[in-house]
């Protein structure tokens, strides 16, 4: 199956762009270019000014994720307003590419005027201006991420103008024989210019601005003492002098810098942050202090700064380019971290953490070329999630899985309290040198993005269950949880005594959070198998192993799959070791194979042994309302949320459930409720403008899921959105709407049936009939997979109505209606078959059976396929119009 994200991921075509125009702004030639990408000098035809466009390199623009993560940060930067920070002013996408709109400076880099010697003077004056650039930055929360001369930039009034403020963080890249590369092979947490970043960096723990100090500490030495300390001839080298290289200080390598100075700078090259500068005023006010003549607050005068002993010995591991660890080793070889947040060691006071502990596991980041180790960290984290799950339990804790997050592409702690109202986040790192894993875990709070919390460990690579339990209980550590006895032996418990199959499970685990890869799932197939042959006996594989057969008949309708899948999760049941797993992984394919008795006999049994577990909550209440016993599927959703009060998924599902029952006042408010968990979040928005939009009220209905898209474009808003533009019968909108969604999701059937209806509504006759023909495709396609689908089938009667092929539509209305019990869209559907047939009598007669079920009077009159009949005396009654006088 082809990835429908393949369009984005082909890189653009690389030509000059002076003599084109990108919206408002005509591009008049190119100034520079570097592995970023090329900068142009433009002129903005609107504003009448000068602007310079930096375009990115194709290695930036065809990942969907990172394009989202650069637009967000470039807008945060755009925010920076400060007379030594060069301005951004808007970003663009323009013929799939995007384009940075930032402030045109005359000058020259500071690289450049380093080529010539500098007085103390200038240093010190532009010294203080780039002090109070990164000042204002920082106090906005914004990191920088890559000083160095090159993006600092000098007026010919000398005005410093820092370059690439929030961009250059997490996209930078250069020649990749350069001792100063850029870190693109790099997990996305470490991104810049490697001879400039500080070591917390390139340790891959979570930094702030002194790591900014810290770089600017470098420049500032390369200013005065004329070369950069640690740059070295390889890559490998120079990673290793910022690890661990003592600079001498500028006093000792430039006889003319005075001793203040030298002590500034060594101050900002400490290794440890909490020995630099604690922020950028402290360091502006001494640079200051010393232009006047005066003495620096901060730093000794008259003895060079001594860099502190450490407690700690330093033992590296440098592999390659890389996987960088520079490691504190303890006994036994277990690492001691200090926290990355207070300096403190372990046993020191513990952190006040948020009031409200909403935690989510952030998704485990790929690593490139080493697949294996991208689907342990990735198992490892779901894993660590289940755990730490079982003990939200009379806690006012909740924890939203990696699994949840990576759904909808989320990344980072600040997008989880966007989307999730997360105020906590759990962040876990690997890197393998050998036959030995370097673990670390940084418990991150939302509102800040600072760690309050975390640790590193290194282990033989083999020791999954050493692995799984120090993450387990080092979170448990930093939640200041309490457990019972109990509970600490549980988050000890693996499922099977060998950690060679246990490391297989969780490979297995990890492919199969991306299940739309047709890869992902024979992967997991390959892992679970190896683990099983390890230990035939371990029922939690045996589950997993049921769920990626399940998986494949998902993703190819071959019902041999499906069988496959049963049978392996009845015998991870029949095991009695697979705990609610084996349960849900059967309720799970008896749901989706029409078998909803015994699918809510395995939730329920699922519910019974973790109580805490949301997934388990919400398949029990689908199973239910899908045998027809709708009290009980109520009374679930609303257990899940009694057991998960700040859950917004809790209260979404339950939303829709009302939705289905057409009570739109109830889902309206549960949708309200996941908005006002999670305000910034797109989901809410989207749910709250369908229920408008079941409502009749389509224009409340675009606003929400504007918003929504605004926030997040997605297949779910666009799709919405077209039926209320469908409502207020504006077609032309209504197929744009439809298109966009189909960018998103081009095999879901449903917007394919709306763009057929769309483009009959505007005449389009033959592109109506062939969208229809696709829609009919799908469905049957999905058919496959539960034969029973009501849905599916009276989508399918519509698709054949609107072909003209009577015999197909009327068979398939007749199965939809026998499973669809009373269900008001589906009585709605079948109107709309008899109608499109020709038979307007049968069609008021299902339009009075779906008003009677609850359907709304004032959008069937609002419906353009019923428009045929206005002047149909049983119609005009439904509707309440008045009798036509002839």
């Amino acid at each position: 199956m082809n990835d429908p994200q393949d369009a984005l991921k082909t890189p653009p075509v690389v030509y000059n762009l002076t003599g084109t125009v990108a919206g408002r702004f005509a591009i008049q030639g190119q100034l520079g270019a570097g592995g970023m990408g090329q900068v142009y000098r433009a002129a903005d035809e609107t504003l009448k000014r000068t602007v310079a466009i930096k375009r990115m390199a194709p290695q930036f623009q065809f990942d969907p994720r990172d394009r989202q993560r650069f637009l967000r940060e470039a807008q945060r930067a755009s925010g920076l307003n400060h007379p030594n920070i060069a301005a951004i002013y808007d970003v663009l996408e323009d013929k799939g590419e995007i384009l940075l709109v930032m402030e045109f400076i005359e000058g020259v880099t500071l690289r450049q005027r380093m080529k010539q010697a500098m007085g103390l003077a200038e240093f010190l004056e532009i010294a203080i201006q780039c002090a109070d650039g990164l000042g204002a930055a920082h106090e906005s929360r914004i990191v920088h991420g890559d000083i160095k001369p090159e993006n600092i930039m000098l007026t010919p009034a000398k005005r410093v103008k820092v370059l690439d403020f929030g961009v250059a963080r997490r996209f930078t890249s250069a020649t990749a024989n350069e001792a100063t590369q850029s870190m693109a092979s790099m997990t996305a947490a470490i991104c810049g210019t490697p001879a400039y970043m500080a070591p917390e960096v390139l340790k891959q723990r979570p930094y702030d601005g002194r790591a900014d100090l810290f770089s600017l500490g470098l420049t500032f030495y390369e200013m005065l003492g004329g070369k950069q300390p640690f740059q070295s001839d390889s890559f490998a080298g120079t990673l290793a002098q910022v690890l661990h290289a003592e600079v001498p200080s500028l006093s000792e390598v430039n006889k003319r810098v005075p001793l203040p100075i030298a002590n500034v700078v060594s101050k900002l090259l400490m290794k440890d942050p909490e020995a630099r500068y604690a922020n950028a005023k402290a360091l502006l006010d001494d640079l200051q202090l010393l232009q006047q003549g005066g003495k620096p607050k901060f730093t000794p005068v008259d003895q060079k700064v001594r860099r502190p002993q450490s407690w700690m010995k330093w033992a590296a591991v440098v592999v390659g380019a890389v996987a960088l660890v520079a490691a504190f080793r303890g006994p036994l070889g277990r690492l001691i971290a200090i926290d990355t947040a207070t300096g403190a060691r372990p046993d020191s006071a513990p952190v006040a953490l948020p009031q409200r502990q909403i935690l989510a596991l952030l998704p485990f980041p790929a690593i490139e070329g080493d697949p294996k180790l991208t689907s342990l960290g990735q198992g490892l984290v779901e894993s660590v999630s289940a755990k730490l799950s079982h003990l939200t339990e009379d806690r006012p804790l909740e924890v939203i899985p990696a699994s949840n997050l990576q759904a909808r592409n989320v990344n980072s702690v600040a997008e989880a309290s966007k989307q999730f109202g997360a105020t906590l986040g759990l962040a876990v790192t690997l890197s393998k040198s050998g036959e030995l894993l370097h673990v670390t875990y940084s418990l991150l709070d939302a509102h800040s993005g600072r760690a309050v919390g975390g640790d590193a460990i290194t282990v033989p690579a083999a020791d999954a269950f050493t692995i799984e339990d120090d993450v387990a209980r080092g979170a448990v550590k930093a939640l200041q949880l309490k457990l019972q006895p109990e509970e600490q032996a549980a988050l000890n418990v693996h499922g099977t005594d060998q950690a060679a199959a246990f490391a297989y499970f969780l490979q297995a685990r990890g492919y199969l959070l991306d299940f739309v890869k047709a890869e992902n799932i024979e992967n997991a197939l390959i892992m679970t198998r190896e683990a099983l042959k390890l230990d035939p006996n371990f029922g939690m594989a045996r589950a997993t192993l049921g769920e990626a057969y399940w998986r494949k008949y998902w993703l190819t309708k071959d019902a041999q799959w499906a069988k496959l899948a049963k049978n392996e999760c009845a015998s991870a049941v029949k095991l009695g070791n697979s705990g609610a797993a084996g349960h849900t992984c059967l309720g799970l394919v008896n749901d989706g194979t029409g078998e909803y008795k015994e699918a809510a006999a395995e939730f329920q049994r699922a519910v019974e042994l973790e109580p805490t577990n949301e997934d388990a909550y919400v398949g029990l209440a689908l199973a239910y309302e899908h045998q027809g016993a709708i009290s009980e599927s109520e009374k679930t959703y609303q257990r899940a949320i009694d057991s998960h009060p700040t859950s917004s998924h809790a209260y979404n599902s339950l939303g829709t459930f009302y939705l289905r029952r057409n009570e739109y006042e109830k889902a309206a408010g549960m949708f309200q409720k996941v908005i006002e968990l999670a305000p910034e979040g797109y989901g809410g928005y989207v749910n709250l403008g369908a229920t408008y939009n079941d409502m009749g009220k389509y224009k409340d209905a675009i606003e929400p899921l504007k918003k929504s898209i605004a926030i997040r474009p997605s297949y779910a808003a666009y799709t919405n959105l077209s039926t209320a533009y469908f409502g207020l019968n504006q077609f032309a909108e209504d197929a744009a709407s439809n298109e966009e969604a189909i960018k998103l999701n081009p095999e879901q059937h449903i917007v394919w049936g709306n763009l057929g209806d769309a483009r009959k509504y505007l005449g389009q006759k033959k592109e109506a009939s062939e969208t229809y023909q696709r829609a009919a495709e799908l469905a049957l396609k999905e058919l496959k997979v539960n034969p029973r689908d009501p849905d599916v089938l009276s989508s399918l009667a519509n698709y054949y109505s609107e072909l003209g092929d009577r015999n197909r539509a009327l068979l398939y209305l007749g199965q939809s209606l026998q499973y669809g019990r009373n269900d008001k869209e589906i009585l709605l559907d079948a109107a709309e078959v008899h109608n499109n047939l020709g038979e307007s009598g049968l069609a008021v007669e299902w339009l009075g059976k779906a008003v009677r079920a609850g359907y709304p009077v004032e959008r069937i009159a609002s419906l353009p396929e019923f428009r045929n009949l206005e002047y149909n005396p049983g119609y005009r009654q439904l509707t309440l119009r008045t009798p036509v006088s002839k």
